[in-house]
């Protein structure tokens, strides 16, 4: 069973980033290689009109994981496959809608 068990909104953001190195000489010619052997896949997760309650659990996870500093495990709702994640950003962001209710991202990034 997955460590981040909340459930976001339908739609789940999903993309795929490699890594290249590109090296320019002094004629104009490029040499590319690719640092890494497989491709890093970063999420986003909406939360809208949520309770207080849900909202301070997701934000308690989040300080409990320090951030981006430790990484937990995630089921991606698009493939139904677990996967090893952290959060990209350092700051958890919310968004007051009406009393008590709020609108929230969050975007994790694979680790390997």
């Amino acid at each position: 069973m997955s460590d981040f068990n909340y459930t976001p909104d339908f739609t789940v953001d999903e993309a795929v980033q490699y890594k290249t190195l590109v090296s320019e000489f002094e004629n104009g010619v490029e040499q590319r290689r690719r640092k890494w052997a497989n491709p890093l896949r970063k999420w986003t997760l909406r939360f809208g009109h949520r309770t207080l309650s849900e909202m301070n659990d997701i934000r308690d996870f989040f300080m409990g994981k320090y951030g981006a500093l430790t990484s937990f495990t995630w089921t991606n709702p698009n493939d139904s496959v677990e996967y090893t994640v952290r959060f990209v950003e350092d700051s958890f962001k919310f968004v007051l809608r009406a009393y008590q209710i709020y609108d929230f991202e969050l975007d994790f990034i694979e680790v390997k």
